[in-house]
C-alpha cells in the first residue's frame, strides 16, 4: 500500500489530487483513501441510491469505492483538467463504464470540489448528471 505524505512546501493542492486520482487509476484504492484525511466528509449527490454524506475513510471504502466493483465493469473516473482555487481543487471530467445488472454503458461528466487542509483532502463533492448513470442501472 503506498501512503502519501502531504507538505504544502512541496506539493501544490492539485499535485495532491492528482496523485489520488492516479492511485484509484491504478486499481490502488488503499493508497487513495490513505491520502484523505481520517475524517474525511465525501458527498455523493441525492439522485443515486447511494447518494449521502459520509463522514470518514471506512464509510466512503463501504459507501462508494465498494460499489464501483459490484455495480461496474471497468469503471473509471477520469479527470480532464484540474484547477486550484486557494484551499480547494476542482476536477472536470467523466465517469464512465457499464452496470454489471443491465449491460448498459454509461458516460457522464464530474466536476469534484476537494478541499484541503494542510495539504491532505477534507472535503469531498461530486456532482454529475445522475440520471446518465441512473439511465444505466
Amino acid at each position: 500500500m503506498t501512503t502519501y505524505e502531504h507538505d504544502e512546501q512541496t506539493a501544490s493542492g492539485g499535485a495532491v489530487v492528482e496523485a489520488l486520482y492516479r492511485s484509484l487509476a491504478q486499481g490502488d484504492v488503499a493508497a487513495l483513501l490513505a491520502g484523505l484525511d481520517e475524517q474525511i466528509e465525501w458527498v455523493v449527490p441525492p439522485g443515486l441510491h447511494y447518494g449521502g454524506t459520509y463522514r470518514g475513510r471506512e464509510e466512503v471504502l463501504a459507501n462508494v469505492f465498494s460499489r464501483f466493483v459490484t455495480e461496474w465493469q471497468d469503471f473509471t473516473v477520469a479527470p480532464a483538467e484540474l484547477m486550484e482555487a486557494g484551499h480547494r481543487v476542482i476536477a472536470l471530467g467523466h465517469y464512465s463504464g457499464t452496470n454489471l445488472a443491465t449491460g448498459k454503458p454509461m458516460r457522464t461528466r464530474f466536476v469534484h470540489v476537494w478541499r484541503l487542509r494542510d495539504g491532505v483532502p477534507v472535503h469531498f463533492e461530486t456532482v454529475l448528471d445522475t440520471h446518465t448513470m441512473v439511465t444505466a442501472m
